[in-house]
């Protein structure tokens, strides 16, 4: 067995130690979780500084400076120059409102593309919804159906081309496929939402699963945006209709909530594995004995916690020997 070196062993009890600093605070604020906290922020804007440097300025010195290059330097000057002399700290709002400019036109064409884009894309789509026929959709297509990858529909093209399919069965059993695509397509299969729902060998076949989610897409669009339409009185059917857009978006919230608590809960377990030593070797993971680490930590956390939350009441607590205020 190769022994780990100390400073691996080190760097994982340092690790554990800072996860229950962290997790510290849900005793309430102290010192434990504000050194953690300092420290990763402290070492995430090192990184960063390190990286940008290597990145930015590092290559651009390397290959040689540029007319364009006068423009970001010059910035960067203007944006020290605030640490330099107090008076000319108002140069530094000016690269201050061209990164912000530049990151939200950034972020607004990718919102615009991919977000709202998409929505109006899908919303704009026809409500009754065939299915793929395998015998004449393209490869692009096909890749979009359930199990198939983009290497397994230029097989399936090829293979249709030869003898067209018969069925979905057909089409799954044919010679080229791997034992491991046609794994996959069988895990895929369902007649609801699975590929047999969503492909055929027969042109005009109904998906009925995605005319039901189009209908429901168009109405849930509907209602959301009859709710914030505020020049009629929502009364009557088109206050029902208002009432079933507050309950959709509600639900929607409810599901990026649900949404974002699982991906912390994520993070715990990965943390949780992480001291329990999942991520390592058999007998990496007997050298670190990251149980004993835990346990030490809380040790130290909590009799930390304890001495400081005593010395900080004494603190607050008056003296019993000073005199009582005055009165008035």
């Amino acid at each position: 067995m190769t022994e780990l070196a100390a400073i691996d062993v080190a760097g994982t009890w340092v690790g554990i130690f800072l996860t229950i600093c962290i997790l510290s605070f849900l005793y309430g604020d102290n010192p434990f979780y504000k050194v953690a906290e300092h420290l990763f922020v402290g070492v995430s804007i090192g990184y960063i500084v390190v990286v940008q440097f290597k990145n930015n300025l590092y290559l651009k010195l390397e290959r040689g400076l540029t007319w364009w290059d006068v423009v970001p330097i010059a910035l960067v000057a203007m944006l020290f120059a605030r640490l330099a002399v107090r008076r000319l700290a108002w140069l530094g709002k000016f690269p201050l409102a061209f990164v912000v400019a530049l990151f939200a036109g950034q972020s607004i064409v990718g919102l615009v593309g991919s977000d709202l884009g998409d929505q109006m894309k899908a919303a704009a789509s026809p409500l009754v919804v065939e299915r793929t026929d395998l015998n004449t959709a393209g490869a692009s297509r096909l890749s979009l159906l359930p199990g198939v990858s983009p290497s397994l529909a230029v097989k399936l093209v090829a293979e249709r081309e030869r003898r067209p399919f018969d069925s979905i069965d057909d089409a799954v059993g044919r010679p080229s496929l791997t034992a491991a695509e046609r794994e996959d397509l069988a895990a895929e299969r369902g007649f609801v939402v699975g590929l047999d729902a969503r492909a055929a060998v027969r042109e005009g076949e109904i998906d009925w699963f995605g005319v039901a989610s189009q209908i429901l897409l168009l109405f849930s669009l509907l209602a959301g945006l009859l709710y914030f339409y505020f020049s009629i009185a929502h009364a009557g059917p088109l206050g029902r209709v208002s009432r079933a857009g507050l309950w959709i978006l509600m639900i929607g919230f409810g599901a990026s909530f649900g949404w974002t608590v699982q991906g912390r809960i994520a993070l715990a377990i990965g943390r949780a594995q992480h001291i329990r030593g999942t991520f390592l070797a058999d007998q990496d993971a007997a050298q670190v004995h990251g149980e004993l680490a835990a346990v030490v930590s809380i040790a130290i956390v909590g009799a930390g916690i304890y001495l400081w939350e005593r010395r900080r009441r004494a603190t607050l607590s008056p003296s019993p020997e000073s005199p009582p205020p005055s009165p008035g």
